[in-house]
């Protein structure tokens, strides 16, 4: 039996591949689905093709390089001209509309007809333009009985006039049907226009909820309650709405989490999948520059590096590191003790060099680092847009999903979704921003240029009406309808004008119970019960009332039981100055940090400048590097001025190099800048002082209290010698500033530099309610560790100003020391009881533990500050000490 050939024209991919299933089903081996261009092209006959945007954009961006025009001169290289010049000519090609007719004569249109032409010289072998397409397909009908047979235009809204003399030929050859959803003039079509039916909606109701998102979730709701029978299938459901701009990424997380079978008909976003994020990392360092944080995620998602370097590459590299230098990488990786370290940095650093070139280098970046899909996807890119606005370009790309539609939930856009209508179809976006959307003013060929009906066979705002009417009034189907109120920026959407009609709103809360959950969350929203049941409910619930409701001090606030094992151990290891200042102005932050090893993330993104400790960190590496160059010849206090300088000079031009390998600094301009302050500040620590003594040493960032120590450093003292204070028996370590020790060693200096501003009652601190513990720690350091000093100074130096330093000595010195010791016992003892509440520090600006504090922090103090210092009772006097 011979086969009866026929052909199906559609419009859009949904409706593409379920006519292709509707043909499968049937068994129709003659059926043959098609669109437009690809019917034209098969009646062309041989290897033609339609020019596709991928071929035809680089063309375009060839013509207005070379060319010199009368109006688009000026804005010829404006990044995305290419795309709109196509879109522009994409338009006039679908009017039917000649360059050459006199009718449209103007400069504007004279440049896009040279850009034609130039196209029509350019494009490879077997490529047509539209209108040349269909001209070769009209001498060509004679075939059209045996390479089409009857023609059927199934559910188009409208035809372009490009391809009307293409139909109008064909019906005198074949047969030819259409069935037009919607109602409008269609005189001109020369083949039966058959009946469609249309059933007037009755008793609409549209949903009215918070926000796009919002509207996601009750979309999925609905589409669950009609899967939940058994009797609906997931091909009879669709969810639409005019531009799926703004429910598109909130549609593809949400049907994710609820293991719900959605099709995506107009495809998912690039960066949704692993390809487009390996270009996304790729464009990142291209466009932004080199850094530690954006080369680390690059080498995990570029199949190239993956591949080429092993995936541990970067253990030796601090993370703290910058590196935003290709010189900076080269010094790090040449500093790799593993034995592939060299050829690590042979594969890496001609990457690197070519990263920062930047987006010159976007083609060979792409070749080299990309491969299969991301390597596709680049390449895209580069056709559409610069590759300096790579970044946009990217977000705007699709990738087709590969799920077949005929047995799933589908997600479509209304256009696409006419021509395929289903029993079941979720409206959304019915707001005047979304549905219709205005008509588009095409930016090259605007009214004055070209009027608008003669461009437009069909408007976008009538198109959007049209599809509003066919979708709802498809017989058979029940619609649902759903607007927000509030964009996702916040802004007020009013109704759309297409519900003037009689449909009743319902409004929607966010956090309402639903009857049909989409997801297990959802779940547990509608059944309080069960949730309520759950482990990590009860905790929740329990905490927010320990925080929002009690005053008194509860476990959420800090406590745990006595002698717990992991306090302890924190007690046991030595501690620091700053450690001890935390013990005793914030003792849950003691714990979060050296129990529990709570730290705030560090990311090594460039900055402008230092923050204020990393600032402090630098003064004092300077101050370290010079009193080196110093002593012990010609030694700190009998040094001049200018041998001073020579010092502080050599240790910033050292600091100027190494610092860029292991932290995060700004620009080479500002980092500069930086250093220079940073070098003034060091010479006022290094000249501040009088002669100490005849024969005075003077010693910078002196260790002590560690016993690993592999150095064994004797002047001033042995740093592995342990240091332990109070009766709690509390071991201490770390460094001092600055060390001066007269040749006796009879009398010892100490300095502790600051960075910070100085405080207007620098002399009247002693221990500034806990927040100075830096002189009285370390006098009894130097008690310890130097036992024949009689005469012990201690002093604050701050160098942002030239007043002289803020000293202890004496009996003052002496009793702030007892003090200090007598309350860390306390903290110490109250750590071991299972007290440990927030103290002042602890809701201060600088303290990045903050974080995991309630939000509402200032109610939370408020509430709960009474009921920390009643429990914390014994240590809260030392936070009144001068």
């Amino acid at each position: 039996m011979a086969i009866k050939r026929h052909t199906i024209i559609v419009e859009g991919t949904l409706s593409f591949r379920m006519q292709r299933v509707a043909a499968a089903r049937a068994g129709d081996h003659g059926r043959d689905v098609s669109t437009l261009p690809l019917l034209a092209a098969r009646l062309a006959g041989g290897f033609v093709r339609p020019a596709d945007q991928a071929t035809l954009v680089p063309i375009v961006a060839r013509a207005l390089s070379e060319f010199t025009f009368e109006e688009l001169e000026q804005v010829k290289t404006r990044p995305g001209m290419a795309r709109a010049v196509l879109a522009s000519l994409a338009r006039i090609w679908a009017a039917d509309i000649r360059f050459d007719d006199l009718r449209y004569g103007s400069a504007r249109l004279r440049d896009l007809g040279r850009i034609e032409a130039y196209l029509h010289s350019h494009l490879p072998i077997g490529a047509l333009l539209p209108r040349d397409l269909r001209d070769r397909a009209i001498a060509r009908m004679a075939h059209a009985r045996a390479t089409v047979g009857n023609l059927h235009f199934h559910r188009l809204i409208s035809i372009d006039p490009l391809w009307r003399p293409l139909i109008k030929t064909l019906a005198s050859v074949v047969e030819i049907t259409w069935d037009p959803p919607g109602a409008r003039d269609r005189s001109w079509f020369p083949g039966t226009i058959l009946p469609s039916k249309i059933e007037p909606p009755q008793d609409l109701i549209c949903d009215v909820c918070a926000d796009p998102r919002a509207e996601v979730v009750e979309a999925l709701r609905w589409a669950r309650e009609l899967l939940s029978d058994g009797k609906i299938q997931a091909s009879d459901i669709a969810i639409t709405s005019a531009d799926l701009g703004p429910w598109d990424d909130h549609m593809l997380v949400l049907a994710a989490g609820a293991n719900l079978p959605i099709h995506f008909a107009s495809g998912v976003s690039a960066l949704s999948t692993r390809a487009g994020q390996a270009c996304a990392a790729l464009a990142d360092v291209m466009i932004n520059g080199l850094s530690q944080d954006r080369v680390r995620r690059l080498s995990q998602l570029s199949p190239y590096l993956s591949e080429a370097v092993p995936a541990d590459w970067m253990k030796g590299i601090p993370t703290e590191a910058g590196l935003f230098e290709p010189e900076h990488w080269a010094s790090s990786l040449e500093q790799l003790s593993r034995s592939d370290g060299p050829s690590i940095a042979a594969t890496l650093i001609p990457v690197l060099r070519d990263l920062d070139v930047g987006p010159q280098a976007a083609v060979k970046l792409g070749e080299i680092l990309l491969r299969g899909k991301s390597l596709g996807l680049w390449q895209e890119a580069l056709r559409l847009g610069p590759a300096a606005a790579m970044e946009m370009t990217l977000t705007s790309l699709r990738i087709a999903d590969k799920s077949d539609p005929a047995n799933k939930v589908v997600w479509a856009r209304a256009a696409d979704l006419v021509g395929e209508p289903r029993k079941h179809m979720r409206l959304l976006g019915l707001s005047s921003r979304s549905w219709p959307r205005a008509d588009g003013v095409d930016p090259l060929v605007p009214d004055h240029v070209l009027r608008e009906r003669d461009l437009v066979d069909l408007p976008r705002l009538e198109r959007d009406r049209l599809a509003f009417e066919v979708l709802v009034s498809h017989p058979g189907s029940r619609v649902a309808l759903s607007r927000s109120r509030r964009s996702a920026d916040g802004a007020f959407l009013a109704r759309s004008a297409l519900l003037q009609r009689k449909v009743t709103e319902r409004p929607l809360t966010r956090t309402r119970p639903p009857e049909h959950a989409f997801s297990e969350g959802d779940r547990l929203l509608a059944r309080i019960d069960d949730a309520l049941r759950l482990p990590r409910i009860q905790g929740v619930v329990s905490c927010w009332t320990d925080w929002t409701i009690r005053r008194e001090p509860t476990p959420h606030d800090g406590g745990f039981r006595k002698d717990h094992p992991a306090v302890t151990r924190a007690l046991s290891m030595p501690q620091s100055a700053t450690s001890l200042r935390r013990l005793l102005r914030d003792p849950l932050g003691f714990v979060w940090l050296r129990a529990l090893g709570m730290t705030a993330p560090e990311l090594a993104v460039e900055p402008l400048q230092l923050d204020p400790v990393t600032f402090g960190d630098l003064v004092h590496e300077l101050l370290r590097l010079a009193i080196e160059r110093i002593e012990p010849t010609p030694g700190l206090v009998g040094a001049t001025p200018e041998e001073i300088d020579n010092a502080l000079g050599g240790a910033a031009r050292d600091i100027a190099e190494r610092w860029p390998l292991t932290q995060a600094v700004p620009p080479k301009l500002l980092w500069l800048d930086t250093i220079e302050e940073a070098r003034r500040r060091a010479r006022r620590g290094l000249t501040i002082d009088e002669r100490f003594g005849q024969g005075t040493r003077s010693f910078s960032e002196v260790p002590f209290g560690n016993p690993q120590s592999p150095a064994e450093r004797v002047d001033p003292w042995d740093e592995r010698q342990e240091v332990v204070i109070g009766q709690s028996g509390i071991r201490l370590k770390g460094r001092i500033d600055r060390v001066d020790v007269k040749s006796d060693r009879c009398g010892v200096r100490m300095s502790d530099y600051k960075t910070g501003k100085t405080p207007r009652n620098v002399r009247e601190v002693i221990l500034d309610g806990g927040a100075e513990v830096q002189r009285a720690l370390y006098a009894t350091t130097i008690r310890q560790l130097n036992p024949e000093a009689r005469t012990i100074i201690t002093r604050l130096v701050y160098l942002d100003t030239m007043a002289p330093a803020a000293g202890l000595d004496g009996d003052t010195l002496e009793r702030a020391e007892e003090t200090l010791l007598h309350f860390i016992d306390i903290g110490v003892e109250e750590l071991g009881s299972g007290v440990a509440y927030p103290g002042p520090d602890a809701f201060a600006g600088y303290n990045d533990l903050r974080i995991a504090l309630p939000a509402a922090l200032d109610r939370y103090r408020g509430r709960k500050e009474e009921g920390f210092k009643a429990a914390q009772q014994r240590l809260a006097p030392l936070w009144d000490e001068p």
